[in-house]
């Protein structure tokens, strides 16, 4: 928002941010009150998106531009000085070229007195039912967007757009388009009247908000500065950080949510200090946050207060309840033994580049010090999608050959994101399906930071790496403040020509970052094995290690091999270009097939993937999560039993979530009390209803079992023939060619 001619002038991104954030309203307000200086942000990774985003729309103006579409840009008349004259000048070029009936009109402008708007483009639809104020046509509005999803805010931003579009032409488009990011190129048509009330609403809200006869104050007196989503791209986030310090704000608090903060002050606990302090059991109990994790959250508080009292650094370990044994699929149990062929890895990536995002890097540590680089580079030197497939494919081979080596060595890392990169590349490139499935299902991966949360609380206001260095002494060598700033030097990197590449500036940077990473996890899960001796010596018991590693089944290995061995007949990069733009009709074609025929085997691996993540979170954790439901209370059986069988109606606190259509409804709890039985011993009954309306939910349950705290869903389709249909499909493909007479016709075309 900007003062023009005297007047509050409002944007689209007013209205995004209003509904992000009541407080950077505020704070915006007494900024056009002239109560404090808008602050500046220098953000270098802001900035490779807002490049990014403009070679985004550069490209949707190109293809548009391809169609034979002709194009009018309206760019701001530089040689008025007066802001308020610029927007009508542009205002009245954007009139002039619909008026004009131009196909496409880029940087369309618009502005009423009270809202100003730049819509990317304006596309031209020819329509005697919905026609303009000019003759037998209107225009849509069209956004191009960096996401790969259409995000609610992207669709308020187009509303208010249309809200100007509809006052002009004199018609209310029926389609708007967002264009997505990513290699596809996808646009995403919705329609209009299902989203303008919405907007209204929100519009109406806003501006009744700036209209308050209460004067803008500062530090603003009616809202304060949560911690939310938007807070990474705000200018004003420093402000904020700096305001919620100093206030002791419940957010300092490690682990805690947004809604926990929320329940505790109301309560009139609203500070780390209060929370750090508070005698537990609460009366009456807190809303929606079981007693566990109350006490969590308070013993979190309470170490970090200790920590602040004493001036140092602080953990304590999570022992089991009194009489109880050391939880087998827990923390520190969770550690294997050491073995000398260990390796520690971490990637660094960047999910800006080449449309898709790419792993530039993945960094191993070996136990003697030995560091290996795999870079993301092809034959020429170049980053490139097929430098990205052969790094990651350089870095199973070296897994397998290590495994031969060394069958009991595992692989460390911190944090989901490694795992989760490895599937993603594979199904990305459709290559080394097996090592992946290898390493997830055998236990080769372990992941630290589950380790760490499960086994002990510290005095740190986040379980970052970094924070957890001070407890093992690690001291980094490389400072780069964190995974962002490994992402600038690389984009830094890629901006610069050949020949103007200084390596030791950039990618050698980059380099002792990724070594430094790998190090402090070798460090760390040395101390975790220090942690190990000290919870059996405090709590006189054993603690476990993870059980045998499973195998495939032999069926499910030779199924495995003859579909990647097909697959890497269609889609050899060495005739199929690994770039999707490089690619004929008949390549991309032939390459589709290729990963269509191990994608039902994929889908329910995410799925069980998916499932196996939910099971190891608490009751109160999946609350948070957006397709279980946790925190579950029985209010009791709403029919008779019938052949053994019962449905109870629950309570649930308001959360998202999404059922589905599930075959069975599982709890975590059983999970954890028998882990090592197959998934069907953890289901806890069937779905019959849920009431989003009411918070209730259905489950036809045995009576007599223990009620369960959570549920989660699991559907497995059976899609065995339709695997080996496209099998089939693939075997002729491979042999005549994706083009041609022959089985399979339609389908190939």
């Amino acid at each position: 928002m900007q003062l023009i001619d005297g007047r509050p002038v409002f944007a689209a991104t007013d209205l995004v941010a209003y509904l992000a954030c009541e407080h950077l309203t505020q704070l915006e307000r007494a900024s056009l009150a002239g109560l404090v200086r808008r602050p500046m942000r220098d953000d270098p990774e802001l900035d490779i998106i807002r490049k990014r985003g403009f070679q985004h729309e550069a490209r949707y103006l190109a293809d548009l531009e391809a169609e034979g579409r002709t194009t009018v840009e309206i760019e701001l008349d530089g040689s008025l000085e007066d802001r308020g004259d610029q927007l009508r000048a542009a205002a009245a070029e954007t009139i002039a070229a619909m008026a004009g009936g131009a196909d496409v009109v880029y940087q369309a402008t618009f502005f009423d007195g009270t809202w100003r708007g730049h819509a990317d483009f304006l596309l031209r639809v020819d329509s005697p039912e919905r026609r303009s104020i000019w003759g037998p046509y209107h225009y849509e509005v069209a956004d191009t967007k960096l996401a790969r999803h259409v995000k609610a805010s992207a669709i308020l931003q187009i509303c208010s757009y249309i809200d100007q579009l509809e006052r002009i032409q004199g018609v209310r488009p029926e389609w708007l388009h967002v264009a997505l990011g990513g290699s596809a190129r996808t646009v995403e048509r919705l329609r209009v009247d299902d989203y303008m009330a919405y907007y209204r609403s929100a519009r109406d809200r806003f501006l009744a908000t700036m209209a308050d006869q209460v004067a803008a104050t500062y530090p603003p007196a009616g809202t304060y500065p949560e911690p939310v989503e938007h807070c990474d791209v705000c200018r004003w986030a420093a402000e904020c950080v700096k305001r919620r310090r100093d206030d002791d704000h419940l957010s300092l608090v490690a682990g805690i949510s947004a809604r926990q903060r929320g329940a505790l002050t109301e309560r009139g606990v609203g500070t780390l200090e209060a929370l750090g302090d508070l005698a537990l059991p609460m009366d009456p109990r807190l809303d929606g946050t079981s007693a566990e994790a109350l006490e969590r959250i308070r013993d979190q508080a309470r170490i970090q207060l200790e920590g602040r009292r004493t001036g140092s650094n602080r953990y304590e370990l999570l022992l089991p309840e009194a009489g109880q044994p050391i939880d087998p699929e827990r923390g520190l149990a969770t550690l294997p033994p050491p073995s000398p062929g260990d390796l520690f890895l971490d990637l660094e990536g960047d999910p800006f580049a080449f449309d898709d995002g790419l792993d530039y890097l993945f960094g191993v540590m070996e136990t003697d010090g030995t560091f290996h680089a795999f870079w993301s580079r092809d034959d020429s030197g170049e980053f490139s999608l097929d430098g990205e497939r052969r790094a990651f494919e350089a870095l199973m081979d070296f897994f397998d050959e290590r495994l031969r080596a060394d069958p009991d060595l595992h692989i460390y890392h911190y944090a989901p994101y490694e795992p989760t990169a490895l599937k993603r590349l594979m199904g990305r490139y459709g290559t080394r399906e097996e090592g992946v499935d290898n390493l997830l299902r055998q236990g080769t991966l372990v992941d630290l930071l589950r380790a760490v949360r499960q086994s002990l609380r510290a005095s740190v206001e986040s379980y970052s790496i970094k924070k957890m260095e001070v407890f093992y002494g690690f001291e980094r060598e490389i400072d780069l403040r964190d995974a962002g700033s490994s992402i600038v030097a690389f984009e830094q990197w890629l901006e610069l020509g050949e020949g103007e590449r200084p390596a030791a500036d950039h990618l050698e940077k980059i380099e002792a970052y990724n070594r430094d990473d790998v190090v402090s996890t070798w460090r760390l899960r040395d101390w975790l094995e220090t942690l190990r001796v000290e919870l059996a010596r405090e709590t006189g018991l054993a603690v476990p290690r993870p059980g045998v590693r499973g195998e495939a089944p032999e069926r499910l290995s030779e199924e495995l091999a003859r579909t990647q061995a097909l697959v890497e007949r269609l889609a050899d990069p060495s005739v199929i270009p690994v770039d999707p733009a490089e690619r004929t009709p008949e390549q991309a074609g032939q390459w589709l097939l290729a990963q269509l025929l191990g994608w039902h085997r994929r889908e329910d691996k995410a799925t069980w993937w998916e499932f196996f993540r939910h099971m190891d979170l608490t009751s109160d954790q999946l609350i948070d999560e957006s397709g279980p439901i946790g925190g579950l209370e029985p209010i009791g059986p709403i029919e008779e039993p019938i052949k053994g069988k019962q449905v109870w109606r629950y309570r649930f606190p308001d959360q998202e979530f999404d059922l589905g259509r599930p075959d069975k409804l599982y709890e975590p709890r059983r999970k954890a009390e028998n882990p090592g039985d197959k998934p069907g011993a953890w289901a806890c009954g069937e779905l019959v209803a849920v009431d989003p309306a009411a918070l209730t939910v259905d489950v036809k349950r045995i009576p007599g079992d223990p009620h369960p705290t959570a549920i989660v869903p699991l559907t497995i389709f059976q899609t065995g023939q339709h695997r080996e249909r496209l099998r089939d499909l693939g075997l002729w493909v491979a042999d005549h060619g994706i083009d041609g007479d022959g089985p399979g016709r339609a389908v190939r075309d």
